[in-house]
């Protein structure tokens, strides 16, 4: 059975120890819960390549790319990395989104080579994330990651176990996913461990991926929001060709017709604060928290909302709707994947 997120830790040690960890040297994460497909098939890519926003028709083995699977309405059913692993094409999806990523492309694949199984449950991927991530895993795998672009891999060995190592950044925070099989699990978690980098539970993961603006599947990311709203333009190829939504986002790329910003926020000290509050700005109701939590080192409660264009400026500062109470300013409009093609 796949790990659940809910299942994992809240601390290991203290979530003050671990955020510092994460934002300040390299942490360990255990990232199982994330879905893995195996898509295997000689039309695997060109598929993915006419569904998708990306172009990763061209991905060769050892390349990969991030892209995002839309409905015919341009709204977001997931966001997805593949790789190129030559045998075949990982896929790795939300958590839970694995048996939707899999009807979706069954859906589309008529006479094509391809067939796609959920491999989440007979593998695992830990995530090592943080400022020194690089030279931690670079010591633990005795493999050099300093040219390995973003979500491209390399096979290597850790406490003398095969694992993938995928590069797959953390927002702007460096990070690189380690797959391996089951059986290798507890092995290669010591063997990071003891090396001295800092495992991390549930408090300290969440606290950094909304200090670094993570979208999270089920909040920001969803059939609510299309990729512009969302701040992933970094990974939609405009002179690609076709996919699905193709039209729908374009079109609003080409009009300015996005009606809607993910923001990032940061709460009064006096905030009282839950997912799903309203927020408003000179008298009218602009959007909803989509998450909150607390920075475990003193900063504060910071969060994540949809606010409506016209007031998702960064330096406005919102008001929180009864029943709760105190102010949001927006400190960011966050873009996953940078401000895309010129």
């Amino acid at each position: 059975m796949a790990l659940q997120r809910s299942a994992l830790p809240t601390v290991y040690s203290t979530s003050e120890e671990e955020y510092q960890a994460v934002t300040t040297k390299a942490a360990l994460h255990d990232a199982s819960y994330m879905g893995r497909l195996k898509a295997i098939g000689d039309d695997g890519l060109d598929l993915l390549n006419r569904l998708s926003t990306n172009k990763v028709i061209d991905l060769t083995a050892g390349q990969g790319a991030p892209t995002i699977l839309t409905t015919d309405r341009g709204r977001i059913l997931d966001l997805i990395g593949v790789v190129n692993v030559d045998e075949y094409i990982l896929l790795i999806t939300s958590p839970g989104a694995q048996q939707q990523v899999i009807d979706f492309l069954d859906k589309y694949t008529i006479m094509e080579d391809l067939t796609v199984e959920d491999i989440t449950a007979e593998s695992t991927m830990f995530s090592v994330l943080g400022p020194a991530s690089q030279e931690a895993v670079e010591s633990a795998s005795g493999t050099k990651l300093g040219d390995l672009p973003t979500y491209h891999s390399v096979t290597s060995e850790i406490g003398g176990r095969e694992v993938r190592i995928v590069h797959r950044p953390f927002g702007d925070l460096p990070s690189y996913d380690i797959l391996m099989d089951t059986v290798a699990k507890t092995g290669v978690w010591e063997y990071l461990a003891a090396s001295g980098i800092t495992p991390v539970g549930e408090e300290a993961f969440e606290a950094a991926r909304l200090n670094y603006s993570v979208p999270d599947y089920g909040r920001e990311i969803s059939e609510a929001y299309n990729p512009l709203e969302a701040g992933l333009i970094g990974s939609i190829d405009f002179a690609k060709g076709c996919y699905i939504g193709q039209e729908v986002i374009a079109r609003l790329d080409t009009y300015q017709k996005i009606q809607k910003h993910l923001v990032r926020l940061e709460f009064s000290a006096d905030a009282t604060v839950s997912e799903g509050d309203v927020l408003t700005y000179a008298g009218q109701e602009v959007g909803k928290v989509t998450s909150v939590t607390n920075i475990p080192t003193g900063l504060g409660l910071v969060g994540m909302a949809y606010i409506r264009k016209a007031s998702a400026s960064p330096g406005n500062v919102l008001e929180l709707a009864a029943p709760s109470s105190g102010q949001a300013e927006i400190t960011a409009l966050p873009q996953l994947f940078g401000p895309g093609q010129e």
